[in-house]
């Protein structure tokens, strides 16, 4: 989808398994980075992994999901364009 960008954030404090579970799911389409400080994690308040933020353009916060989400419901799709 044009215009979103993706950016996962693991807190896995065993970096070869961060890095094997990324080559194990192909998952080097999207930008990720492994948060060993857990910073994220308390600037977001993120306690229940998965969870997703979605950010505007300006840096607002305007959902959060908490556990799994189908990224290509057409509910979700649409919001997304029009955010």
């Amino acid at each position: 989808m044009p215009n979103v960008v993706v950016l996962a954030v693991a807190f896995d404090t065993d970096e070869p398994s961060y890095r094997q579970y990324l080559v194990d799911n192909n998952l080097s389409g999207i930008v990720t980075i492994n948060d060993i400080t857990n910073h994220a994690s308390d600037a977001f308040g993120t306690y229940r992994p998965p969870e997703s933020y979605i950010i505007d353009r300006k840096g607002i916060i305007r959902r959060k999901v908490v556990g799994p989400i189908d990224w290509t419901d057409p509910e979700m799709l649409d919001y997304l364009k029009h955010l």
